[in-house]
């Protein structure tokens, strides 16, 4: 996709307005979760911020942010802040809720620590190629635990 204007705005504009319009309650961000759309997995390559909306600190200031690359036909990821850390393979999965798809970052892969392979983040698209919202879970003894919202938008 390229990043030039569309309707006169440009994308750092069309992601900057689109986040400033998401709000910071549970409740109206689960309600956005649900109306939003699955994205393709092979949309994701490169980096993204990342931007804890809910349940947790933010930190997107120190430069928090994923890459997603492709190998042998496979979409991985690892975060960044500061180094590399929290390995990640992306699937598709069945939000349990609402029975409707997402994409899952599965971080239970052989590079992270025991404590890291719980997390597991849905993710679903808000402006499809700029703008993804995302629910930050821990699996644990067989348990999906909600954590909190985030979005992922393009650098």
């Amino acid at each position: 996709m390229k990043r030039g204007k569309l309707n006169g705005e440009s994308h750092k504009h069309r992601v900057v307005t689109a986040m400033l319009e998401l709000p910071k309650k549970k409740d109206e961000l689960k309600e956005i979760f649900a109306k939003s759309t699955v994205p393709d997995i092979s949309d994701f390559t490169g980096l993204y911020y990342i931007d804890m909306l809910t349940g947790m600190m933010s930190l997107r200031r120190l430069g928090h942010r994923k890459r997603f690359y492709t190998v042998d036909d496979r979409v991985l990821g690892h975060n960044i802040i500061w180094r590399t850390w929290g390995h990640f393979t992306v699937e598709m999965d069945v939000f349990e809720e609402d029975g409707l798809g997402a994409l899952m970052l599965n971080y239970n892969v052989d590079e992270n620590t025991f404590v890291t392979k719980g997390l597991r983040d849905q993710v679903r698209c808000i402006e499809p190629g700029l703008l993804y919202l995302g629910r930050a879970n821990y699996m644990l003894r067989g348990r999906m635990l909600f954590l909190g919202y985030f979005t992922l938008s393009r650098t």
